[in-house]
């Protein structure tokens, strides 16, 4: 750590502030990775958007945050995922056990489909998936 005052903060720093950060952040490289992928700017945004670029600015330089409702909109002018909420589904049998499996789907919500042969990795845990948040 660079300094002691920086770890007392960070040690001091509530776990739902880490992960807000934390969130925040992934969302702001996914838009910008967006916005460079599609050719856009903040402004070609704010007019697909009906919105003011000075809004689009406060947005993904996180000095205002983001509603559901932008988000879903953000996500119709791109036509591409920002946000992925995994989905569990259970499995009645996988060599005598029953199996909760994390299901991913792609941007265009079609299920991945596994064949003879493929290799599926399993990994157990028996924590949370955000405790090593932070």
């Amino acid at each position: 750590m660079r300094s002691t005052i920086a770890k007392r903060i960070l040690d001091n720093t509530p776990k739902d502030t880490k992960i807000f950060v934390n969130l925040y952040a992934d969302i702001l490289v996914r838009i910008n990775q967006l916005l460079e992928d599609n050719g856009m700017s903040q402004k070609d945004l704010a007019g697909r958007m009906g919105k003011r670029p000075s809004e689009i600015n406060k947005w993904l330089t996180g000095t205002h945050n983001f509603t559901l409702k932008s988000l879903a909109k953000m996500q119709a002018e791109f036509d591409a995922p920002i946000i992925h909420v995994p989905h569990h589904k259970t499995s009645p049998s996988f060599q005598g056990k029953t199996v909760r499996m994390t299901v991913y789907k792609n941007h265009r919500d079609t299920d991945v489909k596994f064949s003879e042969g493929d290799v599926l990795s399993v990994k157990r845990t028996h924590s949370s998936p955000l405790a090593n948040v932070g």
